[in-house]
């Protein structure tokens, strides 16, 4: 396994390992590839049939760091190198794209993956993984594409004739920097997510909150939406969630994890609010309270269509809306699978993992050989 080795990723996937009497997985991590501390070539020419596991970043600030710094070298930044973030802040996103994609590229060609290197530097990019899934076929909410700043969404707005949009951080895995946007005819704004303002000596940061925080004032929605399309911002149609089907009600989406093309562990995530995150204190119902029959065929069918589109991937999760008949992919996420307490056909994502290290990926996506 490659990443943080504090990883709760990490140690989730050990103790599945440990469960099945299996050998503990070798972890390299990031921050030893970047230094040069450790070659992956010569760890893979010890274990020259090993899966390998490439884990989320995250969870790491030193790394994070490292690869922002990375990433501002290879891109050739202006000024001084970027200064550590503080804790939750969320700034120089582009930087660690093009660092951690740095990362990615040097990895030996020839070793067996879970997720293709490529397929994953794909997937952290939000606006080119929504365009693969509809070059693919697969039903995604209407792109409006990258912005510059709150001058150009509105133009793009004016454009599409739409009033109600998601601005969405283009690069990074998590549900970092999200804004639900609304606009009126008589130009009133708002603006919600789990985003914190703060504007220190005319200085516009942001940092990730744990609570959806709604702005209303002009001003205010402007920095926030310039501070996100500086480090890359797109826009897309807000498709409305449909209602939870019980007393306390609200809105849902899903959350699927796929294994060689199957979708496997599933949740509803349940809010009051626009989004539906489980980090943000939303609650979880089992999918089977949610959808009906024809809700779930709807979910099976496009969890399908959308792992084809990465064929190089075993492992996604992906984040859908389903109303009936229909179902719009909202994001696929490589690292998708921290997907705690949930399980299908008695196994949890890591346990499904743990039988796969023996077994040889199957002739397609679909074929369910590890099971």
């Amino acid at each position: 396994m490659i990443g943080p080795r504090s990883s709760r990723r990490i140690a989730g996937m050990q103790a599945a390992l440990r469960a099945r009497g299996l050998p503990a997985a070798v972890v390299v991590d990031y921050a030893d590839l970047l230094t040069a501390a450790i070659r992956l070539e010569t760890v893979l020419a010890g274990h020259p049939d090993a899966l390998v596991k490439l884990e989320s970043p995250g969870e790491a600030p030193a790394l994070h760091d490292a690869l922002v710094r990375r990433g501002w070298e290879l891109a050739g930044g202006p000024g001084a190198p970027p200064a550590p973030l503080q804790h939750g802040e969320l700034a120089h996103q582009q930087y660690w794209s093009a660092g951690f994609t740095a990362v990615l590229a040097a990895m030996p060609a020839d070793a067996r993956y879970l997720n293709s290197p490529a397929e994953l530097s794909l997937m952290t990019d939000k606006l080119a993984c929504q365009q693969r899934l509809a070059d693919a076929g697969v039903e995604v909410p209407p792109l409006f594409g990258a912005i510059a700043g709150h001058d150009q969404l509105h133009s793009r707005l004016d454009t599409h004739a739409c009033d109600s949009v998601f601005i969405k951080a283009r690069y990074g895995s998590s549900g970092a920097g999200v804004l639900a946007y609304r606009r009126n005819r008589a130009g009133r704004e708002v603006a919600t997510g789990p985003i914190e303002l703060v504007v220190d000596g005319g200085r516009t940061r942001l940092f990730n909150s744990l609570r959806q925080r709604r702005y209303e004032d002009r001003a205010q929605i402007a920095r926030l939406v310039d501070a996100l399309a500086h480090q890359g911002a797109y826009v897309e149609r807000w498709i409305p969630k449909p209602t939870v089907p019980d007393a306390e009600g609200g809105h849902f989406d899903i959350r699927a994890v796929a294994l060689d093309g199957r979708p496997r562990q599933r949740i509803a995530r349940c809010s009051r609010g626009p989004l539906t995150n489980l980090h943000l204190g939303n609650r979880r119902l089992p999918v089977d309270a949610c959808l009906d029959p024809r809700g779930q065929g709807s979910l099976e069918s496009a969890v399908a269509r959308a792992a084809a589109a990465f064929p190089s991937s075993r492992m996604i999760g992906f984040d859908l809306i389903v109303r009936g008949p229909r179902a719009w992919v909202l994001e696929a996420n490589g690292f998708g699978d921290l997907l705690l307490d949930v399980r299908h056909d008695g196994r949890s994502v890591y346990q499904d993992q743990a039988r796969l290290g023996l077994r040889t990926a199957p002739r397609s996506l679909g074929e369910p050989a590890h099971v």
